[in-house]
């Protein structure tokens, strides 16, 4: 009886894989809280899902990590973090650009008006002087609408691989594990 086995996939091939899932899982996300109430898509509590995303891309890691044996270097789980968490951020930006320019060209400008209106309450709150107040907001109201544009969802990729470069120094931290070595 002979044994047939598949193929392993290469870091690079699992970690696209795993992107595209997790970039497909952000496209969900973003039309249900788009459904939901737009708004949310401006909160900056909204950052926390990357947590999320980081123990998604940890599990993916150790999936990987089990497939080759179940052995793989700080510089390899790297990589793979590092390629999964791109190739999500890819999706999500084409996908943003596509709702900001397709489905709903309005809405970057009713983001930006939230942007400004939760800038202005976190500076009442803590208690900044009028005068500073006026200059955040003109600032905040640029910046939003930067933001939320074409360009500024292209520009906003390579500051995002920057910090996708730290949540995989993170991810791999947990995911690598060294093959023991041995004593003569």
């Amino acid at each position: 009886m002979e044994e047939t086995t598949t193929p392993q996939a290469t870091l690079l091939q699992h970690a696209a894989k795993w992107g595209a899932i997790l970039g497909i899982g952000s496209i969900v996300l973003t039309i249900l809280l788009y459904a939901i109430d737009y708004t949310l898509l401006a909160n900056w509590k909204m950052i926390l899902l990357l947590l999320v995303f980081l123990g998604l891309v940890v599990y993916a890691g150790i999936n990987y990590r089990n497939q080759i044996g179940g052995f793989m270097s700080y510089g390899k789980a790297f990589q793979h973090g590092f390629v999964t968490f791109a190739v999500m951020g890819v999706i999500a930006t084409i996908f943003n650009i596509v709702l900001y320019e397709v489905i709903d060209p309005e809405l970057p400008a009713k983001l930006t008006e939230v942007s400004v209106e939760n800038a202005q309450k976190m500076m009442e709150s803590f208690g900044v002087p009028e005068d500073q107040m006026d200059k955040a907001i003109e600032d905040a109201k640029t910046r939003g609408a930067d933001q939320f544009s074409v360009m500024g969802a292209l520009k906003g990729y390579p500051i995002a691989l920057i910090f996708y470069a730290i949540l995989s120094l993170i991810s791999a931290l947990i995911v690598k594990k060294n093959e023991p070595e041995e004593l003569m």
